[in-house]
């Protein structure tokens, strides 16, 4: 019966059953459906002219003969087929990459109810051990394995043989990507990841597995490790202006982490031999995480150094290579221009000037009102002669300065433009602002409902009442004593000692009190009335201070001449002032050290005149003598990026400078070493290596688990066949089936004509 049915229809039920009808006609049914209701129509028109010779049923009788000969003709003509799949047109492929970074050499994966180093129990389930088939052959049974190592960037591997896992740093990103572009022209199934899923480079894994979901390609994630590494030390982080004034104090925000220890520890701050301070630290109890921070002054003079913070091993601790951080610290050359407007020739202003004018940091420009119309001008350069009109006007002209000192000067002398301009100095550019006690100051000067008195970290009020010549001692508060600002002496000790012994200051501005959220630095001990002396806040960009007294000239003279206390009191102040203040031109990278061959991505950010962003300048960066332009990355103002990437290890100077400017460049340097960034965090990651396989519809696997994952790339082969098996089709037309029903319906209509009469 089957051989019947294989006659007539050519191919066997199977093939029916298996496919499906399709036609191969370029003609659009709706025509030729018209065609067969045309030419119904005529045969019927036909038929009804002999009527009165042949019967009703023998007309609807020969009608439809005619009709269906016409179907199966254009049924014909359509040219049906029978489309059904073969077998694929191309191998398929699974991608198995073993990661070979740096963090699989630690030992705190499980085997055989041992701890071992989690890139041998990646080889070992890879490979198999004891006798057993290893996951590469059982993949190997559904479909061709290529095996991949990646840590920095992804290669293919002849065997686990010759594998290490030595690899600076993991760019799972960058990995996937040049894997999936060298097999872009192969057919893949699935890829299978065995990792601990610790990254510290290149994109996300999120964006990693993006790659392969837009492919069709699941991921299968193995995670080797434990999420908890054995008892460890780690400094995480490092936080730290890159690029300060020499003598400057800065704080380095350090973040710590202390894994199953409990005890106290210390933390060490050095350059080279030379440790620049210890502290010790409580661990906290509700997390292994602990921020602190270490205040410093670098102890080089100019240039780049660089600087470490470290934790000493502890005698049980099995990871010691992220015991410590460096990080890089430069001391600008340039000195530190300040505007100082001082009301009227008094004893602060000539002291306090003599303090800074000596120091080769600073440019200490004088603006002393002699009149209601006339100033003096001390230490102005031939671009500043626009201070002879008094205090600026404009952005270009005030923004060339980092730090204001504003006098004993009332508030009426500045117009509502000035007063505006130096709140946006302060809050956009990140200059400082220092006001100083005196009988046309805070309040008392009319300060109260200006942009001024909205900066200052005291409130005021135009009733605060008379400046006061007393003279009363100050002593220095808890939070004073640990500020930069107050830091006479590098050791704590000794420091409180100077604050004690400090001489008396002369006279006081009364003001409401310290805003919240300001910090109060110095205040008139009790027995002289507790008032606020000193308060120092953060405003915008900027920092702002309020010395209450006028006095502090009475610290140099109760001492001797040799004394610095005033000097270095002053002269700290002022650095602190002006530490955010905003370059015209800056650069930095993203990081202070780098592993070999990584992306270093530097970043400029390129402002007028005005300290307004430019979109249009020509940067260029300069590395080695390596030119690399840099353009504009449209989405941040006036900030332009390009990447490097180093191949030696040493310090690498930047300098960037901008087409058509006379300005010096912009320098800054960062260092190439084995920074052991792969043992920061290191344990394993397996939320994010399940949150990527889940992007890919796969799934991710523990080591216990991964012996279910040959059965999983069966079922991705089976799935992927179904898309990539070559499509067959079969022409029906000619089919003998067809040619006989063609001549009985031919055959019949004949035989009815011919007894009935007709042609």
């Amino acid at each position: 019966m089957s051989s019947v049915f294989e006659f007539l229809f050519k191919f066997r039920p199977e093939a029916y059953g298996e496919g499906s009808l399709v036609f191969l006609t370029r003609l659009r049914p709706e025509a030729m459906l018209l065609v067969l209701l045309a030419v119904g129509a005529v045969a019927w028109w036909l038929y009804r002219q002999v009527r009165s010779r042949v019967s009703r049923r023998t007309r609807w009788v020969l009608l439809g003969l005619r009709v269906a000969l016409l179907a199966m003709i254009l049924f014909m003509l359509a040219r049906p087929a029978l489309r059904t799949k073969g077998p694929p047109d191309a191998a398929l492929f699974t991608a198995v990459l073993v990661d070979t970074s740096k963090s699989m050499t630690i030992e705190d994966a499980q085997s055989n109810g041992q701890t071992a180093p989690r890139f041998a129990v990646a080889k070992d389930l890879l490979a198999g051990a004891a006798g057993e088939s290893g996951l590469l052959d059982r993949i190997a049974k559904h479909s061709k394995v290529i095996l991949y190592r990646f840590d920095q960037g992804a290669s293919r591997a002849s065997g686990l043989e010759g594998l290490k896992a030595s690899g600076a740093a993991t760019d799972v990103f960058d990995s996937v990507r040049q894997m999936s572009s060298e097999l872009r022209g192969l057919t893949l199934a699935a890829v299978v990841m065995v990792s601990d899923g610790c990254r510290n480079e290149g994109g996300s894994l999120e964006d990693a597995a993006a790659m392969l979901r837009d492919r069709g390609v699941p991921l299968y994630a193995v995670g080797v490790g434990s999420p908890n590494p054995p008892k460890d030390y780690e400094v995480m982080r490092v936080f730290a202006r890159k690029r300060v004034w020499r003598n400057v104090a800065i704080d380095a925000d350090v973040v710590l982490r202390h894994t199953d220890f409990r005890e106290p520890f210390d933390v060490q701050l050095s350059r080279g031999d030379n440790v620049i301070l210890t502290q010790r630290i409580e661990p906290g109890t509700e997390s292994d995480l602990k921020r602190v921070r270490l205040t410093f002054t670098p102890d080089h003079e100019q240039g780049a150094a660089t600087y470490r913070v470290s934790i000493a091993p502890a005698t049980d601790e099995k990871i010691t290579e992220n015991n410590f951080k460096d990080f890089t610290v430069e001391i600008q050359d340039d000195r530190l221009p300040v505007l100082y407007v001082e009301g009227s020739p008094r004893m602060e202003y000539r002291f306090l000037r003599r303090a800074l004018y000596r120091d080769r940091d600073f440019r200490l420009v004088g603006l002393l009102r002699l009149a209601a119309d006339r100033f003096y001008i001390q230490s102005a350069n031939s671009s500043e002669m626009y201070l002879a009109q008094g205090f600026p006007t404009t952005r270009e002209n005030l923004f060339a300065f980092k730090a204001v000192i504003l006098g004993d000067i009332e508030a009426k002398y500045f117009s509502p433009e000035q007063m505006a301009l130096l709140e946006e100095f302060v809050r956009e550019r990140g200059g400082g602002l220092l006001m100083l006690g005196g009988v046309n100051s805070f309040g008392l000067g009319g300060y109260a409902g200006t942009p001024v008195e909205r900066m200052l970290p005291v409130s005021i009020s135009a009733s605060d009442g008379h400046y006061s010549d007393q003279e009363f001692q100050a002593e220095a508060t808890d939070d004073g004593l640990a500020h930069a600002v107050m830091r006479i002496e590098p050791d704590a000790v000794a420091n409180a000692q100077q604050w004690e012994k400090a001489p008396a200051l002369i006279g006081i501005t009364p003001v409401r009190g310290v805003k919240s959220g300001a910090s109060l630095l110095l205040r008139q001990k009790p027995a002289d009335g507790a008032r606020p002396v000193l308060a120092v806040q953060n405003y915008g960009q900027g920092r702002v201070g309020a010395f209450m007294s006028g006095g502090s000239w009475y610290w140099q003279m109760s001492r001797p001449a040799s004394d610095e206390f005033h000097e270095k009191f002053w002269k700290q102040m002022i650095r602190w002032l002006a530490v955010g203040a905003r370059d015209r031109l800056a650069v930095e990278t993203d990081r202070d050290s780098y592993a070999r061959n990584a992306s270093v991505i530097l970043r400029a950010t390129v402002l007028g005149k005005d300290l307004r962003p430019i979109h249009d300048a020509r940067v260029t960066a300069t590395i080695r003598g390596e030119e690399i332009p840099m353009y504009w990355t449209l989405t941040e103002e006036g900030v332009y990026q390009c990447r490097y990437k180093p191949r030696e290890e040493g310090l690498y100077q930047v300098s960037v400078q901008v087409e058509g400017w006379t300005s010096p460049p912009a320098e800054t340097f960062f260092e190439v070493t084995d920074p052991f960034i792969e043992f920061a965090n290191a344990g394993l990651k397996e939320d994010s290596l399940r949150r990527m396989a889940e992007t890919t519809d796969g799934q991710y696997f523990s080591l216990r688990e991964a012996s279910g994952i040959p059965e999983q790339i069966e079922r991705a082969v089976e799935a992927r066949q179904d898309t990539v098996r070559r499509v067959i089709d079969r022409d029906l037309w000619d089919m003998p089936a067809l040619l006989v029903l063609c001549l009985t319906a031919v055959s019949i209509e004949w035989i009815v004509r011919r007894r009935t009469g007709l042609a």
